[in-house]
């Protein structure tokens, strides 16, 4: 077959122009680092590297969700220890003022002092996080939640329910706790027993209130017909009169701590006189076993926020490992690892110098002529 000097002309600069297109692509994919540049590279590949990022870039969401999850929940955990703390030191107050050698002075003052905090302990209540939204409000989270009534009282006017955050592709969590159960749970108020115990150490304890409460003491019968306190008293003193070495002193010990403990039950079954020592200690006793049963309640919620805090930190760490897992799969798929960029480099050098040497000649080629060659 007879090859014509265009036809020779035409086939070599479709072969050039073949080899230099193969090059430029190879340029694109070495500067890029990848082999799959475009969906019609590999359709397959470039599919499957679609679904993978876009599952990648959701388990960046939830990653994103826990970070907001934690700020809210520490959020709760700071204002939950602050009210630990008020709590602890509500109760060292309690014990402190059924001192018998504090003066009226000294608990009026003690009185005034909680005053303060419970407007502290209202502002617990109502606290608000970074975005200002109330933390104990529930769904209601722009509504302030605690609110002072017209009788002194404190109103809740949030609701029972809690904000939650999608924080894994299977696990939405609880990211506030509920104000009411908290605060006003359990049968036990803060704010009612906060009030209470300023009313209560507000109250001065006097000589004559005393000796009326000994006195009702003492004519206080229970059961009917029977006087217990005047009995043990006058078991008690009895005892004290004895030696430990003398006759009797063993069966009178025996007989004293039986009166004591029918004492006992009858002071408890009576109600002491307003403005004694015993009415004082009889409702501080009582506003002790509040603040131990508000205080558990404030624990179990701070013991559940700390396991969810834990909880975060366990699908962070598996989150990572997730898009660590996503990031090597897409780079398998689109040609993206230093093996793949290798062998493109590899083959770029190689196209080079096949289009080196093809133009060499072609160069050669299109000089040879006739004339060329009788000389």
């Amino acid at each position: 077959m007879r090859i014509s000097t265009q036809m020779l002309y035409q086939s070599s600069n479709n072969d050039l122009t073949g080899m230099q297109s193969q090059i430029l692509k190879l340029t694109q994919q070495v500067t890029a680092q990848q082999k799959v540049l475009l969906p019609s590279d590999d359709p397959v590949a470039a599919a499957r590297a679609l679904d993978m990022a876009q599952t990648s870039a959701l388990n960046d969401q939830y990653k994103t969700n826990r970070q907001n999850a934690n700020s809210a929940l520490s959020s709760v955990q700071g204002t939950l220890d602050s009210l630990t703390n008020m709590l602890t030191k509500l109760k060292s107050n309690v014990i402190a003022a059924g001192n018998a050698s504090y003066s009226n002075a000294e608990r009026s003052n003690m009185a005034s002092e909680i005053k303060g905090n419970l407007n502290e302990v209202l502002g617990y209540a109502n606290a608000q996080d970074g975005q200002g939204n109330y933390i104990f409000a529930g769904f209601k989270s722009t509504t302030q939640p605690f609110t002072l009534d017209g009788s002194g009282g404190v109103t809740y006017n949030g609701d029972q329910g809690a904000m939650t955050l999608q924080v894994d592709s299977t696990r939405q969590m609880d990211i506030s706790a509920s104000g009411q159960a908290i605060f006003q749970g359990g049968g036990q108020d803060i704010f009612k027993t906060m009030t209470n115990l300023i009313n209560t150490l507000s109250v001065p304890v006097t000589e004559a209130a005393n000796k009326a409460d000994e006195t009702a003491a003492n004519n206080f019968e229970y059961p009917a017909g029977q006087f217990p306190i005047q009995d043990y008293k006058t078991q008690q003193a009895t005892l004290d009169a004895m030696k430990p070495d003398d006759p009797g002193y063993q069966a009178q010990f025996i007989a004293t701590a039986a009166a004591k403990l029918k004492a006992d039950a009858a002071d408890a079954a009576r109600t002491p006189i307003p403005g004694s020592q015993a009415a004082l200690n009889r409702n501080l006793a009582a506003f002790n076993t509040q603040i131990d049963s508000i205080s558990s309640s404030v624990s179990t919620a701070k013991a559940s926020i700390g396991a969810r805090q834990n909880e975060l930190d366990n699908l962070d760490a598996a989150g990572e490992v997730n898009k660590e897992n996503y990031t090597q799969t897409i780079n398998n798929l689109l040609g993206r690892n230093l093996s793949d960029t290798s062998e493109l480099i590899s083959d770029l050098t190689l196209k080079q110098t096949y289009l080196s040497a093809a133009q060499k000649v072609f160069v050669t080629t299109s000089g040879l002529t006739l004339l060329n060659y009788l000389k």
